[in-house]
């Protein structure tokens, strides 16, 4: 055998080793479109905080889901009592971080008519469970906050829209019959987003 044919067995050979190789190896398909993945957030781990008072078995501050309704509170907190008015709040509203859910009492309030000072607070005030916003909401929704009907509704719109949106929740009291007194019974009740 000369030299050239033992340099054409030795690349033949390396060849061959070349191609077995090659196809003992796994194919690697690659992709021509890069992959995107969107991973979801499960709000059911994120809790928010809600004060749960009024006709309930178990008032008090809960964590709960941040995609619960107000009915899913109210059962959190062990269920309505059997006094509880549960036509009068909007029981598929969803619940927000850092609202109040007062649940109100079928039940006057017994004490003022035999002749007692105590009185039941529950029974007399209606369930907010979201805070308002005073710049977006509608005379409609204005409504629900206590001493406020209307005409001081239809005020307060009226003032936003000549003069622009509010601010600061101060602010509510340049409305003409918005004093103080209605003012402090209200505040912690609306907001200015």
């Amino acid at each position: 055998m000369t030299n050239r044919e033992k340099y054409l067995v030795g690349i033949i050979i390396i060849l061959i080793g070349a191609l077995l190789f090659s196809l003992n190896r796994p194919i690697r398909e690659e992709s021509k479109e890069p992959s995107i993945v969107i991973e979801e957030e499960d709000t059911s781990r994120v809790k928010v905080a809600v004060h749960i008072g009024g006709a309930v078995r178990n008032p008090g501050l809960y964590y709960i889901p941040a995609d619960s309704r107000v009915a899913d509170a109210i059962q959190i907190a062990g269920g309505p009592t059997s006094d509880a008015d549960l036509d009068a709040i909007n029981l598929a509203s969803k619940v927000s971080d850092g609202s109040k859910i007062l649940v109100p009492s079928k039940v006057k309030d017994l004490g003022a008519s035999s002749g007692s000072n105590a009185s039941i607070e529950e029974t007399s005030v209606s369930s907010i469970s979201k805070k308002i916003n005073i710049n977006t909401a509608t005379a409609e929704e204005l409504e629900e906050l206590p001493g406020i009907g209307p005409t001081l509704a239809n005020r307060i719109v009226s003032y936003r829209e000549k003069n622009g949106p509010f601010k600061s929740i101060e602010d509510l009291m340049k409305v003409s019959g918005i004093g103080e007194k209605r003012f402090e019974s209200i505040k912690d009740l609306i907001v200015v987003e």
